[in-house]
């Protein structure tokens, strides 16, 4: 038994997780947290990750707003506002696949293995992209560990040059040090922070594929092949 749920669910989620994101930037931003970030990193990996950020929750609002419309859609077909074979949604061009398979075939072991492989199909049609956007999240950490290591290279490059233990020197070090473990703890924390911020608006949109596909399918096995086999 599906659940119930309500249309524009999945926009409205993504809506909701933006405006809380883009408010606690803003705040960061007012506190200087983020100023002081960017400015103390020479290597700007943070601004690559930033960037990389941005661009991945654009990418996860317009597949938001993509998958709320084929959710929206198989519900109205599920409540006969729509026609199933009457619609250019997703699972509307699904069950027009499925229908033209079932044409003039009985419903068999071989018809039914057939369907599970167009409902695969439809599947992977319904998390295009994610992939893609799984990998830039895995990036944000990458380039998070990049900057750790370049980080402690800076950290570290200053003692090959420090050729006595005078204090004015010790004191040019330690300065040099800690700007070096800045970059490291800095990049590393950013690239944390935006991937796990990253990686729930994807998981958002994977329950949302999940359940287009869910529904649809149980749309075909419940009404379409029981009134297909009528037919027949």
């Amino acid at each position: 038994m599906l659940t119930k749920t309500y249309k524009s669910r999945l926009i409205l989620q993504w809506c909701i997780y933006a405006g809380v994101m883009i408010f606690l930037l803003w705040l960061s931003w007012q506190l200087n947290i983020l100023i002081n970030i960017f400015v103390s990193d020479p290597t700007k990996i943070t601004f690559l990750i930033a960037l990389f950020f941005i661009g991945g929750t654009v990418h996860c609002g317009i597949r938001a707003n993509y998958l709320s419309r084929q959710l929206n859609a198989i519900m109205d077909i599920e409540n006969n506002v729509l026609a199933w074979d009457s619609n250019n949604s997703l699972p509307s061009d699904f069950l027009i696949t499925i229908t033209k398979s079932m044409e003039g075939q009985s419903l068999n072991g071989e018809q039914s293995m057939d369907n599970a492989l167009l409902a695969e199909v439809f599947a992977d049609q319904a998390h295009a992209q994610h992939e893609l956007g799984w990998f830039f999240n895995s990036l944000l950490v990458k380039l998070g560990l990049l900057g750790t290591v370049i980080g402690f290279v800076l950290m570290l490059g200053p003692l090959s040059t420090l050729k006595s233990f005078d204090i004015a020197d010790v004191q040019g070090i330690l300065t040099s040090m800690t700007a070096g473990m800045g970059v490291a703890l800095n990049t590393t924390l950013v690239g944390l922070l935006c991937s796990m911020l990253l990686s729930f608006q994807y998981l958002l949109l994977d329950r949302g594929a999940d359940e287009v596909v869910a529904r649809t399918v149980h749309y075909m096995e419940t009404v379409l092949i029981p009134a297909q086999h009528k037919k027949a």
